[in-house]
């Protein structure tokens, strides 16, 4: 459902000896994977440094056994930072989604909203996300309460944008390098 690439019919067919996922795809695969990961962790422990918790107390979290004190009682309700990976977990891999509307061409070339269906794609799991996490305010606690959710605030948007967006850059950077790498490659060849 995507639109072909611009100028696709101008390039030469691919050799049948080519295998579809090529070094380059997996080399950007691997680094969205590992940007994903690192951001959904990185949220996570970030939400305890917010509210005071040094690196010494986060690494040794599983000792703390007076929960009256204020360090060990933040380990006691763990569904806000959760709350907040998982979100930029959703986030992340629903804007990376938005960026494979082309594999080759930025998405300032080839427009996400150029698929219907992928914008529908991405707006229902995000609604669900928005749903589950806001379900008191829609009147239905037991769905955020069975998912172990809380309802986010704006500053935690803030962060989930802050480590979210960076995936479009990461991802339209790959991009930029293999296209100009393939543009050289044609040149020589």
């Amino acid at each position: 459902f995507n639109p072909p690439d611009p100028g696709l019919m101008n390039q030469k067919p691919r050799p049948t000896s080519e295998k579809i996922l090529t070094p380059a795809l997996i080399l950007r695969y691997t680094a969205a994977g590992l940007y994903i990961g690192i951001a959904t962790v990185a949220v996570y422990v970030s939400y305890f440094f917010d509210h005071g918790v040094t690196f010494q107390e986060l690494s040794t979290w599983s000792s703390c056994a007076d929960t009256s004190s204020t360090t060990c009682s933040i380990f006691t309700d763990l569904a806000a930072p959760q709350t907040l990976a998982l979100t930029t977990l959703v986030t992340t891999e629903l804007l990376k989604a938005l960026c494979t509307v082309s594999v080759d061409s930025s998405i300032l070339t080839v427009y996400p909203w150029q698929n219907p269906w992928l914008i529908l794609g991405v707006l229902v799991p995000f609604g669900l996300n928005l749903a589950i996490i806001y379900s008191e305010s829609l009147g239905i606690p037991a769905l955020g309460e069975s998912f172990g959710l809380v309802p986010l605030q704006l500053e935690d948007w803030g962060h989930v944008l802050m480590w979210s967006i960076p995936i479009i850059f990461i991802d339209e950077a790959l991009k930029y390098v293999f296209r100009r790498k393939n543009v050289t490659a044609v040149r020589e060849g």
